[in-house]
């Protein structure tokens, strides 16, 4: 009877093995290679996500670095202009600028060709 009980319980116990590893149970118990294959496909499409999310960025960072290189060279571009122009008015204003109003020389600082620059400092 002993060893009646033992194969009875080894039984039990191999049948709980193939339910969780293979055999579907009929209480709702889904079985570990079903587990397993859901898994492999759901990882897999994680994996596609993060790739393409990670394609993405990698081409918007690119983007924003171009963007950012090509706003430098516009700004080095006015700073270089605004230093012509200060630099032309400069040669141009009077050693003693105090004879001149402050208003006159702003004004000629707002002119944007140089006959107009030489026009507005000689009326000053």
């Amino acid at each position: 009877m002993a060893g009646s009980t033992a194969n009875k319980a080894l039984k039990e116990r191999v049948a709980r093995l193939e339910n969780f590893v293979g055999v579907p149970d009929s209480d709702g118990v889904v079985a570990l290679s079903i587990l397993t294959k859901q898994h492999t496909i759901e990882s897999v499409d994680l994996r596609k996500i993060l790739d393409d999310f990670m394609t993405e960025t990698s081409v918007r960072i690119t983007n924003i670095m171009e963007d950012v290189v090509s706003l430098t060279d516009v700004v080095k571009i006015n700073l270089k202009c605004l230093e012509d122009d200060v630099t032309f008015v400069k040669k141009f204003v009077p050693v003693h600028s105090d004879a001149i109003g402050k208003n006159q020389v702003v004004d000629a600082l707002r002119r944007k060709t140089v006959q107009e620059y030489v026009a507005a400092l000689s009326n000053l």
